[in-house]
C-alpha cells in the first residue's frame, strides 16, 4: 500500500520527466528541420509536404515547448544567481560550510510546486474536476489522442515529402516521440482509476468478487458537507429550497452535491405512479460490514427487535440515519425497487414489528413517520436493491490521506499562504567598519519566492 501511494504521490515527477523527454527529442526535431532549411542546395530544402508535417508536429508537441520556457527560466534564474555570487559578494563574508544554496532551493521550488506540475502536465486544478474524474479523464485523454494523431500525420508527412534532406530522420525521431504522450495516457488513466475505481483501505479483498451491483465508492472528502460554495462547479446543490428540486437521481450525485438533510424524493406515497416504481434509500453500517456487502450482498435482519419487521433497513434522509442505525463506519446510497407496498403509521407498527408475516402480500414495509425526515422502510428480499455506491468514514480510511487525495486540487493560493522555512537556513555575517554585525535569515516563501528578514544585533 505504502508502494503503491508513493507512486501516486510522485505523478508530478513522472509528468516532468515525460516533458523532459519531449523537450529533448523536440530539440532534435528542430535542429534537423531548421538545418535543412539553411542547406545551399535546393533540393535539400524541405518542400510544401514537409514543412506542413512539421507544423503538424509542433502543434501536437505543446509540451516540449512549454517544458523549455520552464527550462530556460530555471536557467536564467540560476546564471542569474551564480554572477551575483561572483560579483557582488565581498570577500571578507563567512559562510558556513553546510549551507543550502538558494539557487538550488528556488529551482527545487520550482520543479516541484503545484502549480509548475499543473503548468507541465497541462491539468489544471479546476475546483470542477474535483468530483468529476471520469471527465477530468475523459478531457484529458481527448487532448492527447488529438496530439498524437497530428504527430502520426506529421509522420505521414515526413515519410511522403519529396525532400532530399533528412526526412527519414524526422519521421523516425517523431515516431519514438510518440512515447512520451503514450505514457502520459497511462498515467491519466492511472489517476483516472485512483478516484473512480476508489478502494478504501478498510476493503482488502479483490475486485474480482465486486457485486455487480456495486457501482463505486466515493473517497470520504468528496461528501456534500466537503463542497465548497465559492468554487464553480463544486458548490452542493441547494436542497433547503422547497420550491426547487434537484432532478439529479444518480447516486454518486446524491451523496457528493447534496448536505446531510437532504431528502431526495417526495414520501413515497406522494410520487406518481412512474416515479414510485424505485425509492432512494440511505443505510448505515459498519466498515467490515459495507465491506462484505460490496463483495456480495445485503442481508435481511430477522433477529428481534424490528420495528417494521425482518428485512433491510433504509432511511429516506441522509441526515436521520445517523439517529436510527445502530452501527456506523459507512453510509450506503441504494436505489430499491419498492414492489408492492404497505404503507403505516406510529398506530399501526404492531402490525409488521418482528415479524415477516407481511413478505406474504408485500415487498415493503413503508413507515409515514410524523416528523416526514423520519420516514423509513423496509424491503423483505435483497434482490429489490438495484445497485449503490459506499462512503466509509475517515475514520476507517486511511487511502485518502495516504495518496494526498484531499490536497491534490488545493489552489494555488492557498500553497501561497504557506511558509517553508529552509531547514539550514542560509546565514552569512558580515563584518562592517563600526564593528556591527548582520545576520540574513533567508525564507523560501511559495508566493513570493523568498523574504529576507535582517535582525540587527
Amino acid at each position: 500500500m505504502c508502494y503503491d501511494s508513493c507512486c501516486y504521490r510522485r505523478l508530478p515527477t513522472w509528468y516532468i520527466l515525460l516533458a523532459i523527454g519531449e523537450l529533448i527529442f523536440g530539440i532534435i526535431r528542430l535542429a534537423s528541420y531548421f538545418s535543412t532549411s539553411a542547406s545551399p542546395l535546393k533540393e535539400e530544402k524541405p518542400d510544401s509536404i514537409m514543412t506542413a508535417g512539421f507544423i503538424l508536429d509542433w502543434i501536437g508537441s505543446l509540451a516540449p515547448t512549454l517544458m523549455g520556457i520552464i527550462v530556460g527560466f530555471i536557467l536564467l534564474v540560476f546564471v542569474l544567481r551564480t554572477l551575483y555570487h561572483v560579483c557582488c559578494e565581498s570577500d571578507n563574508q563567512v559562510r558556513p560550510t553546510d549551507d543550502t544554496s538558494l539557487t538550488l532551493t528556488c529551482a527545487q521550488y520550482l520543479l516541484c510546486s503545484r502549480p509548475m506540475n499543473r503548468f507541465v502536465a497541462l491539468n489544471c486544478n479546476c475546483p470542477f474536476y474535483i468530483p468529476r474524474p471520469r471527465l477530468r479523464f475523459i478531457i484529458r485523454l481527448t487532448f492527447l489522442l488529438f496530439s498524437i494523431l497530428l504527430r502520426i500525420l506529421a509522420i505521414i508527412l515526413y515519410a511522403t515529402s519529396k525532400s532530399q534532406g533528412p526526412k527519414v530522420g524526422l519521421a523516425v525521431v517523431c515516431t519514438f516521440s510518440l512515447i512520451f504522450p503514450s505514457l502520459a495516457v497511462a498515467l491519466d488513466f492511472y489517476q483516472y482509476r485512483v478516484w473512480w475505481h476508489y478502494q478504501p483501505s478498510c476493503d482488502n479483498l479483490s475486485r474480482r468478487t465486486l457485486s455487480h451491483k456495486h457501482v463505486r465508492y466515493i473517497p470520504y472528502h468528496l461528501v456534500g458537507k466537503n463542497r465548497n460554495n465559492m468554487h464553480m462547479g463544486n458548490k452542493p446543490c441547494d436542497s433547503t429550497n422547497s420550491a426547487v428540486k434537484c432532478p439529479n437521481r444518480r447516486l454518486e450525485h446524491l451523496l457528493i452535491f447534496h448536505l446531510d438533510d437532504y431528502k431526495p424524493q417526495e414520501r413515497w406515497g406522494l410520487l406518481p405512479p412512474d416515479e414510485a416504481m424505485t425509492y432512494v434509500g440511505f443505510h448505515r453500517t459498519t466498515a467490515q460490514s459495507a465491506v462484505l456487502i460490496t463483495h456480495s450482498d445485503f442481508r435481511p435482519s430477522m433477529t428481534a427487535p424490528q420495528m417494521l419487521g425482518f428485512g433491510v433497513y433504509f432511511a429516506r434522509s441522509i441526515a436521520r440515519t445517523e439517529g436510527k442505525a445502530r452501527f456506523s463506519g459507512a453510509l450506503i446510497c441504494a436505489q430499491i425497487r419498492m414492489g408492492r407496498v404497505k404503507e403505516v403509521k406510529h398506530n399501526q407498527l404492531h402490525t409488521v414489528g418482528n415479524s415477516n408475516t407481511w413478505w406474504a402480500d408485500f415487498d415493503t414495509v413503508y413507515y409515514n413517520h410524523e416528523n416526514d425526515d423520519r420516514d423509513e422502510f423496509c424491503v423483505k428480499d435483497p434482490a429489490q436493491i438495484l445497485r449503490w455506491v459506499i462512503v466509509v468514514d475517515e475514520s476507517n480510511d486511511t487511502i485518502v490521506r495516504e495518496y494526498g487525495l484531499d490536497t491534490e486540487f488545493d489552489d494555488t493560493r492557498s500553497e501561497s499562504r504557506k511558509v517553508i522555512v529552509v531547514k539550514k537556513s542560509l546565514a552569512v555575517k558580515t563584518l562592517g567598519s563600526s564593528g556591527r554585525g548582520t545576520v540574513n535569515l533567508i525564507q523560501v516563501n511559495l508566493g513570493s519566492m523568498y523574504n529576507i528578514a535582517k535582525l540587527q544585533k
